[in-house]
This record gives C-alpha cells, structure tokens and sequence, in this order.
C-alpha cells in the first residue's frame, strides 16, 4: 500500500514538472486556450500508460474493472481511445461520463499528452 502511494505521487510530482517549460500550442477545438505542453511526451509507454494508471485503473484495472472498462493494458486503452470514450470521459465533455468520478478534471498538460497519442493513431509506442 505504501509503495503504490509513494509511486502515485512521484509519478504526479513528475507530470507537474514535466509540464512547467513548454512551448504554446493551439488546439484545434478552442483558439483560446492557453494550454502550454510543448514537446512532451505522448507515446504510449512515455506517457499515456502512466497517467492510465494513475487516474484510471484504480476502479478499471484488470481485477473487477467497472463498467466492464479494462484498462490495465494497452489494448484495452486503445479501445476506449478508438470509439472516443477515452478523451470524451477525461475531458468531462457533455454525453459523457466524466472521468475520474468525483474530482476536477485532470490537468489539461496531461490531457493533451493523451489527446496528442490518439491523433497519433493510438499506437503501441
């Protein structure tokens, strides 16, 4: 238990680092948004697979994932990422259920990480 708390929060404290000294990008959706994540990571195992398991497989891990929602693997993520549950729960966008339950959405730097890998094709990278 104390190991899987101190790996959340260095893998947090690493994200929020990670995403202080970036270059401006524009997002297609919003001419005004200020997101600021440059050229960080947002391969699969660099950094997607890490933001997964810190803000989702809690409840969706491969044990007794909820909703039937596994995404304790690779596959598993690219399905919800293919059909656009993935960005649509994380973005708490309308019609969706916003993800992770009962919080602020998770940080737009680490949003965009994942955004950017599904524009990518979602790949095993």
């Amino acid at each position: 238990m104390k190991l899987g708390l101190i790996t959340t929060i260095v893998l947090t404290a690493l994200f929020v680092v990670t995403c202080k000294h970036e270059i401006p990008l524009a997002d297609k959706n919003d001419n005004n948004n200020t997101d600021t994540c440059g050229n960080i990571p947002f391969t699969y195992s660099g950094a997607v697979a890490s933001l997964i398991t810190t803000y989702c497989t809690r409840c969706h891990g491969a044990t007794s994932p909820r909703g039937g929602i596994d995404l304790s693997n690779y596959e598993g993520v690219k399905a919800v990422a293919l059909n656009g549950k993935l960005l649509g729960t994380i973005k708490k966008e309308t019609g969706f259920k916003p993800m992770p339950p009962g919080t602020t959405k998770i940080p737009n730097c680490q949003i965009r990480q994942i955004e950017k890998w599904v524009q990518a094709g979602s790949l095993n990278n």
